[in-house]
């Protein structure tokens, strides 16, 4: 039976976007972790817990997701520059988020409506569920280990 024309799935076809698959795994893991810690974060701590947890998941997502947008962006450059791409991408996330924690940590305005410490925990509990959601996605990725267009000369 030849497979449709319709049909997405096809056995042995290579996944075509792996960024992007990644990025669908990992950021279903990361809201499932991420709505739970507010809610335990919530009842824990109260309004300033909700936000503080709210405000973790949402730094994660966007810095993880980030990375994962600029390596599909760059799917189709070379090795070379896409590791250029990646290492810069990192580097700039990097410096961002460190210059918005020191922002943060700075102001007293954000220190009476979000508790930092469930902030803090809370960022980290989602990038453990966005890491496991990613290489969850991964392993399941279909990513030939040669290259199907070389011409093969034997």
């Amino acid at each position: 039976m030849a497979p449709s024309a319709q049909s997405p799935k096809v056995a042995g076809q290579a996944t075509r976007h792996p960024a992007l698959a990644m990025l669908r795994g990992a950021l279903a893991a990361a809201l499932v972790v991420g709505v739970n810690a507010a809610a335990v974060s919530t009842v824990a701590v109260g309004l300033e817990g909700l936000w503080g947890a709210l405000l973790g998941m949402l730094i994660v997502i966007v810095f993880s997701g980030a990375g994962l947008v600029a390596l599909h962006l760059s799917r189709r450059a070379s090795p070379t520059a896409q590791l250029g791409i990646a290492m810069a991408s990192y580097t700039g996330r990097i410096a961002i988020f460190g210059g918005l924690l020191a922002l943060a940590l700075s102001s007293e305005t954000l220190a009476q409506h979000v508790n930092l410490t469930v902030l803090g925990v809370c960022a980290l509990v989602v990038v453990m569920g966005w890491m496991a959601g990613e290489i969850w996605a991964w392993s399941r990725l279909r990513v030939p280990i040669y290259d199907l267009d070389g011409e093969v000369t034997a």
